[in-house]
């Protein structure tokens, strides 16, 4: 049982990190985006 719950656990945490590095990398195209507005 310890074992299971220590691989849902860790797969909960990659799916944390990876809604985090969606979330960053969304923020850097918006970012994107608006530079390249400004620009043309």
């Amino acid at each position: 049982m310890a074992k299971a719950s220590k691989k849902v656990t860790k797969i909960k945490d990659e799916i944390k990190v990876r809604k985090l590095k969606m979330k960053k990398q969304e923020s850097k195209i918006k970012k994107l985006k608006k530079a390249l507005k400004k620009t043309s």
